[in-house]
């Protein structure tokens, strides 16, 4: 043969290659290289020597027909080292199935179909290529998506793949980033897998930062966009019914897509900045669109206060423990300790029982709920209509409000301020060295926090106005808050903010002038005005 037959004879060889099931978009000799040839491997029928066989379905996904995933065991082997042991290690599988006339084994594993096909496709490509596939039918919704990479990441931890693990955590943060909602999601999957902890620590980390955006879809740029003059309760309800075009929302998740165990962690969390209010809302909207199925039957409720402190370090450590993904026929032994399998998890609003299941578990949750903390006009209508309280709670809570009630409180809004975060209405609300304290909800540094104005003294005796956030269980006046702008009181005995024509007194007056940068805040100064009301007499 000569050169000329030998190169027409290598490129016909090549061409037939490419019609066999070949990945690879360009054959030319001088560019494929070894990548690019295991890439070639994925799903080749003929080099197949193992199928792996799910044991679960994807009950998120009504299009699950995956009945097998083929590969090659010498590729797995070389990715993962418990593939290693299991195929060619002391346990490896001398028989193939004896159904199967091409000896290509057959391995059942307790996953779902969709995840062994990515766990596969990783193997061969180092690279989940095919979940930015837009012809792909498995990943409809943003919240498919991050349960499934949640389970794909218990897959990785059990057959030992760290970089798949790595890559996976990396994605879902930057997910929970743009989509706060995608946290609860992320926990709930977490919780049903032995190696989801780092996960669910990532989760909660994100909904204590966010509690409105995580589980209730709030969007705080959207809101502030949009001024604070509606009700805080219908705001979050409709962001709650209606997908945001904006960015980061309508894209699922939030309290909804928790099951019934993680409820009172996350709601009543002791490290979440969320108020009395946000809780009952997230109750509320819990009970009208939980796509779990629950019962009363495999729910604790609520321990009394005099129970053994003991007990909550249990509660944590079961909170993210279930069944273990196993090869059975390497693990058979280990089968019995499972626990029972996590409920079922639906799209579809659920039966009237349902509904009535997790009302009676809200209703107990909701006595951990201070009615008193939550302002008169949410508490006349959307508490009262929620179901969630008895007369007696009521009651109690609306005497409290009208005792309140006999004593005004005022609003000073913020405007003009260089950084951005503090301007709003501020909510006269506690007492501090005898001074009302004014505050507003908002968002600093991706962390909802409670922007303060109050009075304090200084170690040399001085007294100011600050306006800071102050860290949650901290007196305000520490060396821990986080300072904008801050003024004299001398400024205001001139008039202002608390003068007499307010009933103020005279250090009780909030300055009009004199506000000065401290720390964290930015030129120009913000501007302060009286909204209705009169100054609380401490």
């Amino acid at each position: 043969m000569d050169q000329n037959d030998h190169h027409n004879t290598k490129m016909s060889a090549e061409d037939s290659s490419d019609t066999t099931g070949s990945t690879t978009s360009d054959t030319s000799p001088s560019t494929r290289d070894i990548l690019s040839d295991i890439h070639s491997l994925l799903n080749d029928e003929e080099l197949t020597d193992i199928h792996l066989i799910p044991e679960l379905t994807d009950g998120d996904d009504e299009n699950e027909t995956i009945t097998e995933v083929p590969a090659i065991k010498a590729i797995l082997a070389a990715r993962s080292p418990v593939f290693r042991r299991c195929l060619y290690g002391d346990f490896r599988e001398t028989q193939p199935n004896s159904n199967n006339d091409d000896d290509v084994l057959e391995v059942k594993l307790d996953y779902s179909g969709r995840v062994l096909q990515l766990l596969v496709e990783f193997c061969f490509t180092d690279k989940l290529a095919s979940l930015t596939d837009s012809n792909a039918k498995n990943n409809s919704t943003l919240e498919r998506k991050v349960r499934l990479l949640t389970q794909l990441n218990g897959a990785a931890h059990y057959f030992d793949i760290p970089k798949l693990e790595q890559d996976i955590q990396t994605h879902l943060n930057v997910m929970m980033t743009q989509h706060p909602s995608l946290a609860c999601a992320i926990l709930d999957e977490a919780s049903k897998v032995p190696s989801g902890e780092d996960l669910g620590l990532l989760a909660m980390e994100r909904i204590h930062d966010l509690p409105k955006a995580a589980l209730l879809l709030w969007n705080h740029n959207h809101q502030q966009s949009h001024g604070y003059n509606s009700s805080i309760a219908s705001t979050i309800n409709n962001a709650a019914n209606n997908a945001y075009t904006g960015f980061g929302w309508g894209e699922r998740g939030g309290v909804i897509a928790l099951n019934a165990s993680l409820l009172e962690q996350v709601i009543f969390d002791e490290q979440s900045s969320a108020s009395e209010l946000t809780k009952f809302l997230c109750l509320q909207r819990w009970v009208e669109g939980c796509r779990h199925v629950v019962s009363t039957d495999d729910f604790e409720l609520p321990r009394k206060m005099d129970d053994s402190a003991g007990d909550d370090d249990e509660e944590d450590d079961a909170i993210l423990s279930s069944r273990t993904p196993k090869m059975k026929h390497l693990h058979s032994e280990k089968a019995d300790i499972s626990a029972p399998p996590p409920p079922a998890y639906k799209d579809d609003a659920l039966s009237d029982g349902q509904h009535e299941q997790r009302l009676i578990i809200a209703r107990h949750l909701a006595e951990k709920i201070d009615l008193s903390l939550i302002p008169a006009s949410d508490l006349s209508s959307t508490i009262t209509e929620s179901n969630l309280f008895s007369t007696h709670d009521l009651y109690q809570a609306y005497r409290l409000q009208a005792l309140n009630a006999e004593r005004s409180k005022s609003k000073v809004f913020v405007e003009g301020a260089g950084l951005e975060e503090v301007n709003g209405t501020y909510i006269q609300g506690g007492v501090h060295e005898g001074t009302p304290m004014y505050n507003k909800e908002g968002v600093w540094r991706g962390r909802e926090e409670v922007f303060r104005i109050f009075l304090c003294t200084f170690s040399n005796g001085n007294r100011s106005w600050s306006l800071s956030i102050v860290p949650k269980g901290k007196a305000p006046g520490k060396t821990t808050d986080i300072d904008f702008y801050e003024c004299p009181v001398s400024y205001g005995k001139g008039g202002g903010l608390g003068s007499p024509l307010f009933g103020g007194a005279a250090d009780n007056i909030i300055p009009n002038k004199g506000w000065k940068l401290v720390n964290y805040g930015q030129s120009p100064v913000p501007k302060f005005s009286l909204v209705g009301g009169c100054l609380e007499d401490a």
